[in-house]
C-alpha cells in the first residue's frame, strides 16, 4: 500500500487499486502510516472510512444470506419457491419484501444452527414471520406491504408469534374512577401474562382503603384472613376479560373526542376514511407509534396497542417512529415507567395475552370470506386477493395457528 498526506488529507492506494482517501489529525494519521505499514487494509477502511467498512460488511453479510434464499427454498419447497430472483411463499402470489425475505432465512440460518428436535415450521421465530406475512399479503396498500416490515425491524417493534404488531399510543380518559381499575387490571394482567409467566385466574384483586391490590390465590388468608376491609373485586383474568363491558366509557382520542377506546375491544374505521399514501406523514387515521415518536401531546394516557399488519393504511417515509392504521385494538394502559419502554423488555411474551385478540381476527376473516367472493373483496379494497386458493391457503395457516396458540394456553 502507498500513502500520501497533503495538509490533513490522507490518501492511501491499496495493493488492488482501491484508493481511501479522508481527513484526519496528525495523530490519526500515526495509526493509519503504522496500519499500512502492516499492510492491514480492514484497519485501515475502519479508521479512516468506518461508514463505508460498516456498509461493506453489511453488503457481504447481505449476499450470504441472500445466497442462502436458495438453499432454504430447495430444502423447505414446499414452503418457498424463487421466481425472477424474487421470494415467494406457496399459495401466495405476492412476492416477499427483501427485509422480510432475509428474515425467513436468518430464522431458518437459526434453525439449522439449534439442536431443537422441532420442524422448521414449529420453530416461534418462523411461525411469527409467517404469520406476520400472511396478515400483511392481505393488506391492499402495495407500498404498506412493501415498507412495513422494514419499519417495525428500524424501531425493533415487537411481531408476536400471532403475525401482530405491537406499538404505542396515547388517549384521552374520561373517567378518572374508571380508569384508575381499568390501569390496575391491564397493567398487571400483561405483568402476570407476559413477564412473570403465571395464570392471571391464580390472581384476586383486592380494594382495601380506596386502594386497588393483587394477591396471590395462596397468599389471601395470610394477607386478608379476616381483615373485613378488604373488599374482593374478582380474579384479574375476570376482570381483565370484563374490561370491554364497562358500562362508563374509557377513553378516547385526543383530537376529535368522538373515539370510544376500550381495553381489549377493537377500534375501527372504514378504511377508506383514512389516508393509504405513504408520501403523506400526518393525515387521517388512527396513529400508533414506536419509542421514536413524541405522542405526549396526544393524550393523558399511554396505552400498548396490538395491531394486524392487514389493516395499516400507510408508513409514512417522512415520518419518525408513527404509522396510520384503520384498526387497532388497546391492550394495557401503561405506568409511567414502562411507557416507551415495555417493547424493549426481552423478558417479556405477549403471545398468550393475544390469543383472543387473534381468535376474533381470525374469525372476522373467516367471516368476510364467507359472506363475499373473492372478486367482491378485492373490487371493494378489503383484501388483495387475485383467486380464493390464495385466500383459502392463508386462511387455512391462520386457522391452523389459531389451534396451536389455543392449545398452549389451554392450561392457562
Amino acid at each position: 500500500m502507498k500513502i500520501l498526506k497533503i495538509d490533513s488529507t490522507v490518501t492511501v492506494i491499496t495493493d488492488d487499486g482501491q484508493v481511501i482517501s479522508a481527513q484526519c489529525t496528525d495523530e490519526q494519521f500515526k495509526e493509519v502510516y503504522a496500519f499500512v505499514r502492516a499492510n492491514d487494509v480492514e484497519a485501515v477502511k475502519n479508521m479512516l472510512v468506518p461508514e463505508l467498512c460498516a456498509e461493506e460488511k453489511k453488503f457481504v453479510q447481505k449476499k450470504h444470506i441472500v445466497e442462502n434464499i436458495f438453499t432454504m427454498t430447495k430444502d423447505m419447497p414446499h414452503l418457498f419457491s424463487v421466481t425472477d430472483n424474487a421470494l415467494y411463499r406457496q399459495g401466495i402470489v405476492l412476492s416477499v419484501p427483501e427485509e422480510l425475505a432475509l428474515a425467513y432465512v436468518e430464522a431458518y440460518q437459526n434453525y439449522l444452527d439449534s439442536t431443537s428436535d422441532l420442524d422448521f415450521e414449529e420453530t416461534e421465530e418462523f411461525q411469527a414471520i409467517d404469520r406476520f406475512w400472511m396478515w400483511c399479503s392481505l393488506n391492499p396498500n402495495a407500498e404498506s406491504r412493501e415498507d412495513l416490515f422494514r419499519f417495525l425491524q428500524h424501531h425493533e417493534m415487537q411481531i408476536t408469534n400471532q403475525g401482530m404488531f405491537l406499538a404505542y399510543r396515547r388517549v384521552v380518559s374520561k373517567n378518572a374512577e374508571n380508569k384508575g381499575l381499568v390501569g390496575f387490571v391491564s397493567s398487571n394482567y400483561v405483568k402476570v401474562k407476559a413477564n412473570w409467566k403465571k395464570s392471571p385466574k391464580s390472581y384476586y384483586v383486592y380494594e382495601k382503603d380506596g386502594m386497588l391490590q393483587l394477591v396471590h390465590m395462596d397468599s389471601v388468608s395470610d394477607i386478608v384472613g379476616d381483615d373485613y376491609t378488604y373488599t374482593y373485586k374478582g380474579t384479574l383474568e375476570q376482570l381483565y376479560l370484563d374490561l370491554p363491558n364497562l358500562m362508563q366509557e374509557q377513553f378516547t382520542d385526543a383530537h376529535t373526542h368522538t373515539m370510544d377506546y376500550r381495553i381489549g375491544v377493537e377500534a375501527r374505521i372504514h378504511r377508506h376514511q383514512g389516508n393509504q399514501s405513504n408520501q403523506v406523514s400526518c393525515s387521517k387515521g388512527l396513529h400508533v407509534a414506536s419509542k421514536a415518536y413524541d405522542y405526549s401531546g396526544f393524550g393523558d394516557t399511554a396505552i400498548l396497542v396490538a395491531v394486524n399488519p392487514m389493516d395499516v393504511l400507510a408508513v409514512p417515509r417522512g415520518e419518525n417512529g408513527k404509522l396510520r392504521t384503520c384498526a387497532f385494538t388497546p391492550v394495557a394502559v401503561l405506568e409511567v415507567d414502562e411507557e416507551n419502554n415495555i417493547l424493549q423488555d426481552e423478558n417479556l411474551d405477549f403471545s398468550d395475552i393475544l390469543f383472543t385478540h387473534y381468535e376474533e381476527q381470525v374469525n372476522n376473516l373467516r367471516s368476510m370470506l364467507e359472506n363475499n367472493s373473492a372478486y367482491e373483496l378485492n373490487v371493494n379494497h378489503i383484501l388483495n386477493a387475485p383467486n380464493q386458493f390464495m385466500l383459502d391457503t392463508i386462511l387455512g395457516n391462520l386457522e391452523s395457528a389459531q389451534e396451536t396458540i389455543n392449545n398452549r394456553t389451554s392450561y392457562l
